[in-house]
């Protein structure tokens, strides 16, 4: 700025001179003189200040390149990580104070079996890594390692499921029915949730959803085939209401085999007619088998009467099974069918 204060300096020479100039024919012309000088010496003035400004702008956004923004909890912000390229040394200060505002925010997870997971704001804060623009980035690493975290506490451990057999053993299945936390669409929404600095309190995003945290996981009410035992089970809130006899599909073609697994009864519906596949030969389905109360569960899999089977249980199932359908006795068939409503959780296990 020196070279403005010297010309400030000049002007107020200018004026001081015409200020002692001879009274008389050459007044007027000194006194515009003057007006001019006072002018230039007020111009000269204003680029003075605008430089010093523009000197203490720039000492300010150094200052702010080094400091350290203390938030809620005690947990700080370094604003050296603060990218302040196309930013003025204001909004530099103002990004870092929203950032700051991040270890004040939790985010409160609704759990299976009404737990809670608290995730805190100093552990949020020390997830940050900068921003872009006026949104914070975080480090997707850690962000990812907590949501694993979760599945590891919450996801059905290696996806089999036990229970209390109404026969006094102990049953167990691999199936895919539980709880599973979908990974990449929680990290997603996690992400957004810390970015719009607001304290949320949610569930987490599900892949899979069973119906308890318990042993089943699919509840207390259901109905179990055991094809070792050719027997089947209906349980009402935990307790053995009825049992019967069966048969299953034919064990030694992998075509006719029930299969195992978790299931739900699709629809029930009386005096059906139940149709085999096409055969290419006759252009016909190879059965067509009227039963009185049919059941399904799986595709074209359900239980039915069988009036046409004088004895069930036992072996029968080995080499003279159905075609994959769970046979029942015709007055067994009716009761059950009369206990079941769409929707009751079907279990087939060996």
């Amino acid at each position: 700025t020196s070279a403005s204060q010297q010309a400030a300096a000049a002007a107020n020479a200018q004026i001081q001179a015409a200020a002692t100039t001879v009274p008389g024919a050459n007044a007027s012309a000194a006194a515009q003189q003057t007006t001019a000088a006072q002018n230039a010496a007020q111009q000269t003035t204003a680029q003075v200040q605008a430089a010093q400004s523009a000197a203490q702008q720039a000492a300010n956004a150094a200052q702010a390149s080094q400091q350290t923004i203390t938030g809620v909890g005690g947990a700080s912000i370094d604003m050296s990580s603060i990218n302040q390229s196309a930013l003025s040394p204001a909004e530099a200060m103002a990004i870092g104070q929203k950032l700051a505002t991040v270890n004040g925010i939790t985010i409160t997870y609704q759990m299976p079996n009404n737990q809670t997971e608290v995730l805190d704001g100093l552990t949020i804060a020390s997830w940050v890594t900068g921003n872009q623009g006026a949104t914070v980035t975080l480090d997707a690493t850690k962000v990812r390692a907590y949501v694993q975290s979760l599945k590891d506490k919450y996801d059905t451990k290696d996806g089999v499921q036990t229970w209390k057999s109404a026969d006094g053993t102990t049953k167990s299945l691999k199936t895919s029915y539980g709880w599973r936390i979908d990974l990449d669409q929680e990290v997603a929404a996690l992400t957004a949730n810390i970015q719009s600095l607001q304290s949320v309190t949610r569930e987490p995003i599900y892949s899979a959803r069973a119906a308890q945290t318990a042993m089943p996981q699919w509840g207390n009410t259901f109905v179990e085939i055991d094809l070792s035992t050719q027997h089947v089970y209906y349980y009402k809130d935990g307790s053995c209401v009825w049992d019967s006899k069966c048969v299953t599909g034919t064990a030694t073609d992998p075509d006719r085999a029930t299969p195992t697994g978790v299931f739900s009864l699709k629809y029930k519906q009386k005096d059906r007619v139940l149709r085999g596949r096409i055969d290419p030969k006759t252009g016909k389905p190879s059965y067509e088998t009227p039963v009185s109360y049919w059941m399904p569960f799986n595709g074209n899999i359900g239980l039915h009467d069988a009036n046409w089977r004088s004895s069930f249980g036992g072996s029968i199932y080995l080499k003279n099974g159905s075609h994959g359908c769970i046979n029942l006795p015709p007055a067994n068939a009716k009761t059950l069918y009369d206990l079941l409503t769409p929707g009751t959780v079907v279990v087939v296990c060996d």
